[in-house]
């Protein structure tokens, strides 16, 4: 199949073309702007569920969910800044399912550029960039992004709580890589989706209070 021929059965089942053998009629302006829009919504789509995973692309039975109030009022964001902090010490609250709600939302209707990352893949590409001298590139990435969503941002070796532990390496380079993260998003108003397992209070512990500022600047938390 063409490129072109593929256009056009993306178009088709999109639902801004006739099937194929219907007589072309000329669109007006407004209709082509039409066309142009749900053509664009339908690659956004596309690609959404190539990135999702099946399970949280189905509809969700809201019944089920422990926190009604803690999902609608995450619900009500719109990707602006201050972002979210989702969080719950217990699994199988929703919280990653209203991430990738929030994702789909954002990308398919409005557009954003939208990156998700989990906490441990984070600390991995930090560290990468870290040992090749190229932190600044590894921060200025997020500023290009429309909106950043962390899941499962505990998820990454932080120091231990009782400074009498031995601390490892990788924890205390961590605590310095949160604390510089959470200042960029602050200073370029980066609007930040964060799901975690652990408060903002926990982090704090573990990495400092001007940490704490930042993150509570940056997010709003809302216990699921």
């Amino acid at each position: 199949m063409s490129e072109f021929a593929s256009f056009l059965d993306i178009w088709r089942k999109a639902g801004v073309l006739p099937p194929e053998g219907t007589p072309f009629k000329k669109l007006t302006h407004e209709q082509e702007a039409e066309v142009t829009a749900k053509v664009i919504r339908q690659n956004r789509m596309e690609r959404f569920k190539l990135m999702c995973p099946p399970e949280f692309q189905k509809k969700i039975d809201e019944k089920l969910i422990e926190n009604p109030t803690a999902w609608a009022e995450a619900d009500k964001w719109e990707g602006s800044f201050p972002g979210l902090w989702l969080w719950s010490n217990d699994t199988g609250r929703a919280k990653t399912r209203m991430l990738w709600r929030k994702f789909g939302a954002l990308h398919v209707n409005q557009g954003k550029v939208v990156a998700r990352i989990t906490g441990l893949n984070l600390a991995e590409e930090y560290h990468d960039a870290f040992n090749r001298n190229r932190t600044s590139e590894f921060y200025g990435q997020f500023s290009k992004m429309g909106v950043v969503m962390l899941d499962d941002l505990d998820k990454m070796p932080l120091p231990h709580q009782d400074a009498s532990f031995s601390q490892s390496d990788q924890g205390m380079r961590n605590a310095r890589f949160l604390r510089e993260l959470f200042d960029k998003f602050y200073e370029n108003h980066v609007p930040v989706l964060v799901t975690a397992n652990e408060n903002i209070k926990f982090f704090a512990e573990r990495i400092g209070p001007s940490a704490e500022r930042r993150m509570r600047e940056v997010c709003k938390e809302i216990s699921f």
